[in-house]
């Protein structure tokens, strides 16, 4: 059941306008990154986000003892994969990629039936859409209304992180997944679409080195079944994908209205936290 409102929500909103914002996933495209990106979307003439006054960086691994994950750590290469048959949903619209990921990524949190609803999907675009710094007709939903959301549905939190590297990015998602056991978003395509990584790959154990690098990915794409004339077809549920592939869509974000970014952008996950 999706909850849209909150007793906090105008609070959160005008927080929100000061906070780390980035406009995401079949959403409204900010000024200056290309529009024809997603066959159908609709997407409308680009708007300004605000600017953070919020500093991103790499957030540190969660603190835990060797009996707090599971299964416990070790050494040698390591792979983790939370997905479970029909945790995968496609998005039911052009513009609810956030929706589809935010409700694949509590079908991969949930024990029993998935929900693959369209109607839970919409709740949760709309939820995100509530959350994120601006109200207006036109479509998409941002990383803010996306981590917030799924807290605010009790599924703890989930913040925003950033790297200049793709390869430390991908170990950032690891980490916080291995220690969570929860699944990790992923901002691909310039930021004009929303991933779930559901598993990875690893040279080693993130919770008993940190010495490891991510080799592979278990990627849900919510555009599974539809195709961008920029990007391509969209990925079948649960596909693996390499790290050297993942560059073709997990690529940097940059826009003015983000100068923590610089010029190059950054390569930005939603990523459980303790």
């Amino acid at each position: 059941m999706v909850s849209r409102h909150s007793p906090h929500l105008a609070a959160r909103l005008l927080t929100a306008l000061l906070a780390l914002v980035v406009t995401s996933g079949c959403a409204i495209v900010p000024a200056g990154l290309p529009l024809d990106i997603i066959t159908g979307a609709g997407l409308a003439t680009p708007v300004a986000t605000p600017s953070s006054t919020l500093p991103v960086t790499p957030a540190p691994a969660v603190s835990t003892s060797a009996t707090a994950v599971r299964p416990a750590p070790r050494a040698g290469p390591f792979s983790m994969d939370l997905y479970r048959r029909n945790d995968h949903v496609p998005q039911y619209n052009a513009s609810w990629c956030v929706g589809a990921s935010m409700q694949m990524m509590i079908n991969l949190m949930e024990p029993g039936k998935p929900d693959r609803t369209k109607s839970t999907q919409k709740g949760l675009y709309d939820l995100a859409r509530d959350i994120s710094p601006w109200v207006e007709t036109r479509p998409g939903a941002s990383v803010l209304g996306w981590a917030e959301g799924l807290g605010e549905q009790g599924y703890g939190s989930f913040v925003e992180m950033s790297s200049e590297s793709r390869a430390e990015a991908l170990r950032i998602a690891a980490r916080q997944m291995r220690l969570t056991r929860k699944p990790v978003g992923l901002l691909v395509w310039r930021g004009a679409h929303a991933w779930v990584m559901s598993g990875f790959k690893a040279t080693g154990d993130p919770a008993y080195t940190d010495d490891f690098e991510v080799t592979a990915v278990w990627v849900e794409d919510p555009w599974a079944g539809r195709v961008s004339r920029s990007w391509g077809a969209g990925l079948e549920a649960h596909t693996l994908v390499t790290a050297t592939a993942l560059k073709s869509d997990f690529v940097k974000w940059a826009s003015r209205y983000r100068p923590e970014y610089g010029n190059d952008g950054a390569f930005v996950i939603v990523a459980p936290v303790a």
